[in-house]
């Protein structure tokens, strides 16, 4: 077995003295006082800082005298390591820290008097915060906001500038009260109610025992400058070196001049050139000040001295670099110091390099450069992929490129703004479960299923389904059963009964007495006889599939024995696993210990680690990226832990991430990169270096971008108190400025090969023309001239491309049948390459990766059971008979598109239809337009007037269908929105037929007629007529006896539904229809409302004979023409009737349609078939059917 040993020693190069120019030599010298070191790019900045606090401590300084501030965690733990390692001293504390971090340990050393130690809040924990405190603010009506800010209030962009003002309040050196002085003068309203809302904010950090970011730098400046504590921590401290100066805030040189005021040496290392963070409160003036405000002692402007020897840069860079600095204006520092600044030589005259500024007619052009560029160098130069950088001005612009790396099969490493912790997907399962596992009645249908397709339970959609199904099953027959036994009760109960029952209930003449009706049910009313519920409760059928797995899961003991084990072990597995955290938690286990339990509680992060490790593909970067989320995870609880204390809750630990609206500063593996190209913006690469860099975008309008930078709340305008509080406006001069600095810090990360490029779509007259660009004058500061890219035609370098381009040529006729075989032969030593471990390194060389040639797939999991029944509609049958393909994907996938308000409109006139069919609205348009006004407020439209306009073709369509339901057709209702259920045999396959009919009506002779009301714009054609699916789906099932306890045969006689009422027979307070069904599109074989009587189709029964079938078309004038917009009191006539004729007794059309749709769901050969569907189909674009719009490649 072998074993490890982290080594956490410093390299021993960093024990031995450096060797330095003389320049540096003059920083060591430095007789001490304050001392500016203007260190430009790879100058040897860190190894001089390490050196001089070297200097120090052997001539006698301790080196807990010394403290170093930098900007960054990395940069300081490097800097700590470096020292320790260079003086050879074992220090029990922190050499090195970020501003933040120091100024966080005095506020603990010193804390209030009477105050514990406050605790820091993170930036989500601090935007969250305040987030709520605004809201309460509008509830409170504290402070009273101006009307100009109503209207953002609850937004987050608005919560956002809150915060950067907040900050920049305490930066520039203002509180609450004086930023309320500076509102009044400058007559700012809304600093006015921001001032009183930051003391409310303050107030509640106080009470809270916490700080924040901002509030941690003031109170630091408070502390320094207290009499007490300030000679306390200036008598510690006797040498203070800086890193970075230039990206400084006004809090943090108040911290600096109040911490050397007792005369300790100050040390500052800054570059005025790479100044590029005013947007947070950094300007360059800082810097430029620097002699000025840290004076010697004898009053004099500080030393200023230049190191001037570059080690990072071959000379070809470096001299590009110096181009683009020769431009960057700087004024107040001495000249021959800013020379020697700006005149940097290299320290290796003949080493070798390479500058190209390129430009390209479209951006995809100069992606694919990009991408051939890095593989050129990774597989041709031998350059690691994590020496190798792509630098953008924003991060807008670095997706396109990471999707064309990852296509090409190049591993990335972007820098990013991260999705809050709880959002990605792997933390989020994890926080999932652990609520489950804590607050069992938390656990909803929606996080049963995610559960159990997840990675801890392993299930998959199509086993789910069948275990749903065989769960739902189970639950009816138990239903049946129960209602059986009830019914049977009921029977022996009445037989037991009737004898002693008093003589005058069989009389006639006393069965109606209120008073012995009232003895008998013992209530105000008849009883509902139990067995009567039960049958009701086993037609609604048992709860959903989605409830049932739910309900398995929260109790894994409930599922029957007579279930499938295999279908059923991922719902046993991840029910045993939440029980063992729960336990866990109730036996007082902290949230860490339940969390690792449900890591560890499966194989999923052997799994991952398999993955991470496979070397290949989108696989190994999935993993690679849920492995990351799973330890920030681990980092985020166990930070709220430490300040939550032992005592913290699963639920409060939840709560806290899951609010978070953006991702936490994440302290594990931040300094651990991966072998991949970075992706980050210039503003991010600072202080990074790579030997290739490639400088993306620079163009007008993009780079520089010279867009003012105003805020809603006026941020920019802040300034210190002492200059009179407010800035004056940024100039395009300090744009242009700004935007050069941060050029200017892209080109210097590189070491080796610089590469910049720009779209540039300009004619010869240097026009850009309308949606064009043009490439940026930065490229030409570079002084190399600008290549033409149009014509770079590569060769792809990746594994995917070798292996087409061989799959090609392997059966292409043209080529010889040498090439032809040594294509084969190379396939198949690519197909037999395998890493040490055995897996292979190329997969998509071997045959059985090759889709084109290999049958279609099935699944281990019928779609429908062969002990089941084959769930069947005339809407599927339509679909089935249309495009099988569609039916699938939208029936069995569920990724069908959400309803349409054409829908919702359907749905609402068919309610209303259905309640004058059934008697329960009278007949009469203004009843019906009184009634269509208190559901239309339901149907949501994206405009008003669409509202209005399909408001108005509403009432059309009901005004059409009174006048066809008032005519006399010789035939009586006996059904309105009609459900039915029958179970037919085809083919030998079991099958149930279910619907909706909108209407039935029998005629004089017997025969039952089938009504369709339609709410579409369009008629059917005469041939479609004849066999419309629907109506002869409806037919079929009057034939075989779906409706026959509605067409009895004395229905003519006694209609159990009304007739058109007469104005007398019409009630006086109609009951109000229940809103539409907001939801997708309802299977008539689905719609609620009504029991879903189940009947057997038995042979030798009589059943009703169909009559025929007739379209309604609601929305269509009976000439045939649509109907459209009328004026105000137009009338309206009758609609188009279209009819189909009736079934014949044997055997029909509709019964061929019904066979080959059950062999298509047998055989499961579900293919697209092209049709007049195909234009309002959801997965048109992804269908091999139309080539020309998107298909996957398998041949």
């Amino acid at each position: 077995m072998r074993r490890y040993r982290l080594d956490r020693s410093a390299p021993a190069a960093w024990a031995d003295p450096a060797r330095l120019d003389e320049a540096q030599r003059a920083v060591l010298e430095h007789p001490g006082g304050a001392l500016l070191v203007l260190a430009g790019p790879g100058t040897g900045k860190t190894t001089t800082l390490v050196e001089a606090v070297a200097r120090r401590v052997e001539a006698g300084l301790d080196l807990g005298s010394v403290l170093v501030l930098t900007f960054s965690r990395r940069a300081a733990r490097e800097l700590s390591e470096r020292i320790t390692a260079r003086v050879g001293a074992a220090v029990g504390g922190t050499v090195a820290w970020t501003f933040h971090s120091w100024c966080y340990s005095v506020l603990r050393e010193f804390p209030r008097p009477g105050d514990p130690p406050p605790r820091l809040l993170t930036g989500p924990e601090r935007f969250t915060r305040l987030r709520d405190l605004i809201e309460g603010s509008r509830e409170l009506g504290r402070p009273r906001w101006p009307a100009s800010l109503e209207v953002c209030l609850r937004t987050r962009g608005f919560a956002e500038e809150v915060e950067a003002l907040f900050a920049r309040v305490r930066e520039v050196g203002f509180d609450p009260a004086g930023l309320g002085g500076l509102a009044a003068r400058a007559g700012r309203p809304d600093w006015t109610a921001l001032a009183e809302f930051y003391t409310d904010y303050l107030d509640n950090l106080g009470y809270a025992g916490a700080v924040d970011y901002p509030e941690l730098g003031h109170r630091a400046v408070t502390l320094v400058e207290d009499p007490e504590a300030g000679q306390a921590l200036r008598a510690r401290y006797r040498a203070v070196f800086v890193d970075e100066y230039q990206d400084t805030d006004p809090a943090q040189e108040r911290l600096l001049t109040a911490l050397t005021a007792g005369g300790a040496d100050l040390v500052a290392f800054g570059d005025p050139d790479q100044s590029i963070y005013a947007f947070r409160g950094a300007r360059v003036r800082g810097l430029l000040d620097f002699p000025g405000r840290f004076r010697r002692a004898d009053g004099s402007p500080a030393d200023v001295r230049a190191l001037g020897m570059c080690r990072r840069m071959a000379p070809p860079v470096l001299a590009a670099s110096r181009q683009v600095a020769t431009r960057l204006p700087v004024s107040g520092l001495p000249v021959a110091a800013l020379r020697a600044h700006r005149a940097l030589v290299p320290a290796e005259q003949d080493r070798a390099g390479q500058v190209e500024a390129l430009s390209f007619p479209t951006e995809a052009a100069e992606t694919e450069a990009i991408v051939d560029l890095l593989r050129r160098e990774h597989l041709a130069g031998g350059v690691a992929w994590r020496e190798m950088a792509v630098l953008t001005r924003s991060a807008d612009a670095l997706p396109p490129v990471a999707r064309a790396l990852t296509a090409a099969g190049v591993p990335v490493d972007m820098a990013g703004d991260e999705p809050p912790l709880a959002a990605r997907p792997a933390a989020a399962l994890l926080l999932t479960a652990l609520r489950c596992a804590d607050a069992p009645a938390s656990l909803t249908a929606a996080d049963a299923r995610a559960l159990l397709l997840s990675p801890l339970g392993g299930a998959n959609p199509a086993g789910l389904r069948a275990l749903g199904r065989a769960l739902r099953e189970h639950a009816r027959a138990a239903e049946a059963a129960k209602a059986e036994a009830a019914a049977h009760s009921r029977v022996i109960a009445d037989s037991s009964t009737d004898a002693a029952l008093p003589a005058k209930v069989d009389s006639p003449a006393n069965v109606d007495s209120p008073s012995d009706t009232d003895s008998l049910s013992g209530g105000d009313g008849p009883a509902e006889p139990e067995a009567d519920v039960d049958a009701a409760r086993v037609a609604r059928g048992p709860a959903s599939s989605a409830e049932m797995l739910r309900a398995a899961l929260a109790d894994p003991a409930s599922i029957p024995d007579d279930i499938d084990t295999a279908l059923a072990r991922p719902v046993a597995e991840v029910g045993a696993l939440l029980r063992e955290v729960r336990h866990r938690l109730r036996a007082g286990g902290t949230p860490q210990d339940a969390l690792w339990a449900l890591w560890e509680g499966t194989d999923w992060p052997a799994r991952l680690r398999r993955a991470s490790a496979s070397g290949y593909g989108a696989r190994r970067r999935a993993a690679e990226t849920d492995l990351d989320a799973v330890v920030a995870l681990f980092d985020a609880v166990g930070r709220l832990g430490e300040r939550r204390g032992p005592g913290g809750r699963a639920r409060g630990l939840i709560a806290d991430l899951t609010s978070q609206d953006f991702a936490a500063d994440n302290r594990a593996g931040a300094e651990i990169r991966p072998d991949a190209v970075r992706l980050l913006t210039a503003h991010r690469a600072k202080g990074l270096e790579w030997d290739i860099v490639v400088v993306r975008g620079v163009q007008d309008g993009a780079w520089p971008d010279l867009r003012a930078q105003h805020s809603l709340l006026g941020t920019e305008q802040l300034d210190a108190p002492e200059r009179g509080g407010l800035r004056p406006p940024e100039t395009p001069r300090d744009r242009w400025a700004e935007e050069r600095r941060l050029f200017y810090v892209a080109v210097t990360r590189a070491r080796r090969r610089l590469v910049t490029t720009a779209v540039d779509t300009a004619g010869e007259d240097g026009a850009a023309g309308e949606n064009g660009s043009r490439r940026s004058e930065f490229l030409a500061e570079l002084g190399v001239p600008v290549v033409d890219g149009s014509s770079w035609t590569p060769r792809p370098l990746t594994l995917a491309s070798l292996v087409a381009t061989l799959r090609r040529v392997s059966v292409d006729q043209a080529a010889s049948p040498a090439a032809r075989r040594a294509a084969r032969r190379r396939l198949a030593a690519l197909a037999a390459a395998a890493d040490h471990a055995g897996r292979p390194l190329a997969p998509p060389a071997h045959p059985d990766r090759w889709w084109g040639v290999r049958d279609v797939t099935s699944s281990d999991v019928p779609v429908v059971p062969a002990q089941e029944p084959i769930r069947l509609s005339g809407s599927s049958l339509t679909s089935l008979r249309d495009c099988s393909l569609r039916w699938f994907l939208e029936h069995e996938a569920h990724a069908g598109s959400p309803a349409t308000t054409a829908q919702s409109f359907g749905r609402v006139v068919h309610a209303l239809v259905d309640e004058v069919t059934s008697g329960r609205t009278p007949a009469d348009l203004a009843a019906l337009d009184a009634r269509l006004d208190t559901v239309w407020r339901h149907v949501a439209f994206e405009a008003r007037w669409r509202s209005d306009q399909e408001r108005a073709a509403a009432r059309e369509a009901l005004a059409r269908f009174l006048d066809w339901h008032a005519a006399k057709r010789g035939r009586v209702v006996v059904g309105s929105e009609e459900r039915f259920s029958i179970d037919l045999s085809v083919d030998g396959r079991p099958v149930r037929l279910r619907g909706s009919i909108d209407r039935l009506e029998l005629d004089d002779a017997g025969r039952v007629h089938v009504i369709d009301f339609k709410t579409g714009r369009a008629a059917v054609g005469a041939r479609d007529l004849a066999e419309h699916v629907q109506l002869g789906t409806y037919q079929l099932a009057v034939r075989e006896g779906a409706v026959d306890e509605r067409v009895a045969p004395n229905a003519p006689a006694e209609p159990r539904l009304a007739a058109p009422a007469e104005a007398s027979d019409r009630p006086e307070a109609p009951e109000q229809p229940e809103p539409p069904n907001r939801g997708e599109a309802p299977d008539p074989a689905n719609a609620p409302g009504r029991p879903e009587p189940t009947r057997p189709a038995e042979a030798g029964d009589r059943h009703a004979v169909p009559g025929g079938a007739e379209l309604v078309l609601l929305r269509r004038d009976a000439d045939g023409d649509r109907a459209g917009p009328r004026e105000p009191g137009e009338p309206t006539g009758s609609p188009q009737v279209q009819r189909q004729e009736a079934l014949p007794a044997g055997r029909a059309w509709v019964d061929e349609l019904l066979g080959q749709a059950v062999r298509t769901i047998t055989t499961e050969t579900f293919v697209p078939t092209k049709g007049p569907g195909c234009d309002y189909c959801s997965f048109r674009r992804s269908c091999p059917a139309w080539p020309a719009e998107g298909r996957q490649v398998v041949d």
